[in-house]
């Protein structure tokens, strides 16, 4: 039996139960033998009683029905899990003193892995929330669309490999999934001469396999294409089931943290991807 846990993000707005960031963690879960916690937390957003007209009644009756439609989402998705095998537990209240993204990232740091989706519509981003567990908890996130309706599946996995420091912790952070995968594909952008490294392709294969993993490695190169666009286009053409990336940047300046393919690939997935920081 695995000592996995994993923990879902599940937004009341944008969230769905069998679709979505939800499905995936319920059948990542189910996949890996692990045990998935389920983080919908309830969000009052109290307004003045005069707001557009509204009494202060108004205004707790619908934080009442707020908080009914929060609970009754991670019911649903924990009756998902349960079907599935999978134990779970559920939380919605949260300690507010902290404030809700602190909060979520506090509570990542005790998972092997998050899965949220990337929201952007409501009050509270839920790529924001994505992006503080990514770089302050860490532990690796999985992103995926709102939109993605597709079963779970690891049959075939891509991580984007570039011979650095964040490129290796991303697989080695991937390696449950990069086990349950047929086909893990190491691409790299570019022109390899422009990689520093000693290891040619050969090796890094030999090394993967005495993980018991069949790697092959490939290489492919932008042409008009930004490197997000690239690397997804890529894993899409290829049929992969989840892209696997580090994040780059510097820490002190979280305006210049997000930068290339990291923010291209927070504000628009195109499949799951686990991000490793």
């Amino acid at each position: 039996m695995s000592n996995h846990t994993l923990m879902l993000y599940a937004s009341l707005e944008a969230s769905k139960p069998t679709s979505g960031p939800a499905a995936f963690a319920v059948g990542a879960a189910a996949a890996l033998g692990a045990h998935l916690d389920v983080l919908v937390p309830n969000s009052d957003f109290l307004m003045p009683a005069n707001w557009e007209g509204r009494s202060a009644e108004q205004i707790e009756q619908e934080t009442a029905v707020r908080r009914q439609n929060t609970s009754a989402l991670a019911e649903a998705i924990a009756a998902q899990a349960c079907e599935r095998g999978v134990p779970v537990s559920t939380l919605t209240d949260w300690a507010h003193a902290f404030g809700l993204i602190s909060f979520v990232g506090d509570r990542a740091k005790l998972h092997d892995l998050t899965v949220t989706g990337v929201d952007h519509s409501i009050y509270l981003s839920e790529c924001k929330v994505a992006e503080h567990v990514l770089f302050d908890s860490g532990r690796p996130v999985v992103i995926v669309p709102n939109s993605h309706a597709a079963p779970f599946a690891c049959q075939c996995v891509m991580v984007a490999w570039d011979h650095s420091r964040t490129a290796a912790r991303a697989l080695h952070d991937s390696l449950p999934f990069l086990r349950l995968a047929e086909e893990v594909t190491l691409v790299a952008v570019g022109d390899e001469k422009r990689f520093q490294t000693s290891p040619d392709p050969a090796t890094i294969k030999t090394a993967l396999a005495q993980k018991g993993l069949n790697a092959r490695f490939e290489q492919i190169h932008l042409g008009e294409a930004s490197i997000g666009q690239a690397l997804q286009g890529h894993a899409l053409q290829c049929g992969a089931d989840l892209l696997v990336m580090g994040a780059f940047g510097h820490s002190r300046l979280r305006e210049f943290i997000l930068g290339g393919a990291t923010r291209e690939v927070l504000n628009d997935p195109q499949l799951p991807v686990l991000m490793s920081h």
